[in-house]
């Protein structure tokens, strides 16, 4: 018996995103290639290791026996193809990024950018993307992970996602629009600030912001308490929060999450963080 190793990363693919057609996406390849990988991984083994028919695809009790071996030669496979294919290039990257990259996802990309660029120092700072904006503009960094709103992309722009704004508030909580209205804001560096208080002024109705802070923990903490609603885009929206009733009365922007880089910044050395991000982070997200 031999396993392959892209036959093993396309059964991780189907299992993690439960669809034939959202694997072949990620993989970048046809769903009837992917579909022939695990048939062919299937009559390998002897054993059927997805279950199909369903609304989601999911792993049988061999299927995830597989994977657990399977994860960890994926990962062994990886790290030496990067080992071996480092490159010599060297200098320094200032990276500016917003907290919509969750800090295990920007840390393993930039793990593995690391291995593959050993003579790459890389200098990194988050905060909102208005700030971020700021520094790129300043030439503070020299690379940017930023969220704008939709009518704002550049031509060479990376478009990572994009995704709607909802209104949302506490599960709990009692948000009552005769009333004075309470508001959870990030405050300045906001990316859709004036967006989301032009669309409250414009409503007619009372409010008031009840807090501010640049912390995308410390807002989600807020509105899952019931303190107030806000805008957020839906990968930050948790359990413990729910869309507003009168949110659609509020109309607010699209977002957009861009790899951006400073003028006069295009190098070699920038191309190679901005492409392993992109490769790395780029969703097909309506």
């Amino acid at each position: 018996m031999k396993l392959d190793v892209e036959s093993l990363r396309a059964l991780r693919a189907v299992v993690h995103t439960g669809t034939f057609t959202e694997a072949a996406a990620q993989l970048g390849m046809t769903q009837s290639a992917v579909s022939w990988k695990i048939k062919r991984l299937e009559e390998r083994v002897g054993l059927d290791l997805v279950k199909r028919g369903g609304s989601e695809i999911e792993a049988t009790p061999d299927g995830r026996d597989l994977l657990l071996y399977g994860e960890r030669m994926l990962d062994a496979h990886d790290e030496a193809v990067e080992h071996l294919s480092r490159s010599d290039l060297s200098g320094v990257i200032r990276l500016g990024t917003n907290e919509d990259l969750r800090g295990g996802e920007l840390a393993d990309v930039l793990a593995r950018f690391g291995r593959m660029y050993p003579q790459i120092r890389l200098d990194v700072r988050v905060q909102l993307s208005g700030a971020v904006r700021e520094w790129l503009d300043d030439g503070e960094v020299d690379l940017a992970v930023v969220q704008i709103e939709t009518g704002d992309i550049r031509p060479d722009d990376v478009v990572l996602w994009t995704e709607p704004l909802r209104w949302v508030h506490g599960i709990d909580a009692n948000i009552d629009a005769d009333a004075v209205i309470p508001v959870v804001s990030f405050g300045p560096g906001l990316v859709y600030l004036d967006s989301s208080e032009e669309a409250l002024k414009r409503s007619g109705m009372r409010w008031r912001t009840v807090l501010e802070c640049p912390m995308l923990s410390g807002v989600q903490a807020a509105i899952e308490s019931g303190l107030g609603i806000a805008a957020l885009n839906p990968r930050n929206i948790t359990d413990g929060m729910v869309e507003w009733s009168q949110g659609e009365t509020l109309p607010l922007p699209q977002l957009t999450e861009v790899i951006r880089m400073g003028e006069g910044a295009d190098t070699e050395v920038l191309r190679a963080l901005r492409d392993a991000l992109a490769t790395a982070l780029v969703e097909n997200r309506t």
